[in-house]
This record gives structure tokens, C-alpha cells and sequence, in this order.
């Protein structure tokens, strides 16, 4: 029983290690990132599909940015874990909730578009739906993601993907000002500059194998 206890922390670890090169925080940055760019160029001549096509175009830059870091950083200094079935499990479940939240992603997108074309009627201020829809959304999503990944910088991930939207509805309607990509620009800088720390500390920690070792 106590071989299984310790078996089961090892795996745990092992697997909490996985999140130890900082690039998950790196990338998830840049998606906050991506999201500011986005709204930056909302503000040009560039028509809603070329910005549609900018923005998938550098969200590919980034997905194969984080495969290569994960492929010639992490796998070399330590190496591939094939895990059991309760994490397979679990990695499952994110999975079905990533997907769920881009479904509920896409029905907000939907819904936005209609009112703001005027072929869907409300009773209540969108100004206020809106970012409270999005903000719990990326709470409830990135909650989730946290427990199920025993990955708890998540939780603050979670909330710098949330804040932006809210802040950026509460001083447009306030003051006036549209800040735009700046609401997204500075909690973004916070994530990635956490993932650089976690990646320079594990370039230290796991220096790279010997060829001949």
C-alpha cells in the first residue's frame, strides 16, 4: 500500500514538473497577447476577415513556436512520461471543456454580432451582459483547467484572460476612452514575463544531456 502511495506522489510530480519550463504560462501570454493585437487592428483599414486571417496566422506562429520549445527545450532535459489512467483521464476532461468554452465562445461571438446588427432585440444592456459572460467564462474555464492539471498558476492566468474585457467595457463607458490592445498589452507582459522566469530557472536547473551520456 505504502509502494502505491508513493508511486501515485512520483507520478504527481512528475507531472507537475511538466509545467515547470514556464512554457504554458509563455504561450498563454502570447494568446492574451494575440487578443490585444487583434483589437489593434480592429482599428485599421483592414476588413474583418483579413483581420480574421492575420490573427489565425500568428496564433499558428505561436502553436508551433510552443511545439518546437516543448520538442528541443523540454523533451531533451526530461524526456517523455506516458502517465496512467486517472491523468489520462483528466487530460480528457480538459479537453472536453476547452471545447465546451469554445462552443459557449462562439454562441457569445453570435449573439454579439446579432444585436449589433440589430436582428437580435434585448431588454437588458449588452454593455453589461457581455463582459460579465466573458470574464465568468474564462474564470470557470481556467478554474477548471487548474484542478483537473494540478497546475495552479492557471487560477492567475485565468484572471488576467478575464479582466481585460470588463476593464476595457468600464472605462469606455466611464471616461470615454477606449483603450484597446493596452487592457490586454499589460497583463499579458505580467504572464509571459512569469514564464520566462520559470524558464530560465529550469534552463539552470536541467542543464542540456551530454551526447554521450
Amino acid at each position: 500500500m505504502s509502494s502505491m502511495v508513493n508511486l501515485k506522489e512520483l507520478e504527481r510530480k512528475a507531472w507537475k514538473s511538466f509545467f515547470d519550463d514556464g512554457l504554458w504560462d509563455i504561450y498563454l501570454g502570447l494568446l492574451l497577447a494575440l487578443m490585444g493585437i487583434s483589437a489593434l487592428l480592429d482599428k485599421t483599414s483592414l476588413s474583418k476577415n483579413q483581420v480574421l486571417a492575420v490573427y489565425l496566422g500568428l496564433m499558428l506562429i505561436v502553436m508551433t513556436a510552443f511545439w518546437a520549445a516543448k520538442r528541443f527545450i523540454t523533451v531533451p532535459r526530461m524526456g517523455r512520461v506516458k502517465f496512467g489512467a486517472v491523468r489520462q483521464k483528466k487530460e480528457k476532461n480538459v479537453r472536453l471543456i476547452l471545447f465546451l468554452s469554445i462552443v459557449v465562445g462562439l454562441a457569445v461571438y453570435w449573439f454579439f454580432e446579432g444585436v449589433n446588427s440589430g436582428k437580435i432585440e434585448t431588454g437588458f444592456s449588452l454593455k453589461t451582459f457581455f463582459p460579465l459572460l466573458y470574464a465568468g467564462n474564462m474564470v470557470l474555464v481556467f478554474g477548471l483547467m487548474a484542478y483537473f492539471l494540478d497546475f495552479e498558476r492557471l487560477y492567475f492566468i485565468g484572471l488576467m484572460f478575464a479582466l481585460p474585457v470588463p476593464i476595457d467595457f468600464w472605462i469606455n463607458g466611464n471616461y470615454g476612452i477606449d483603450p484597446g490592445y493596452l487592457v490586454f498589452l499589460f497583463p499579458a507582459i505580467l504572464v509571459v514575463g512569469i514564464g520566462l522566469w520559470y524558464l530560465i530557472r529550469f534552463l539552470k536547473a536541467y542543464p542540456p544531456p551530454q551526447e554521450n551520456a
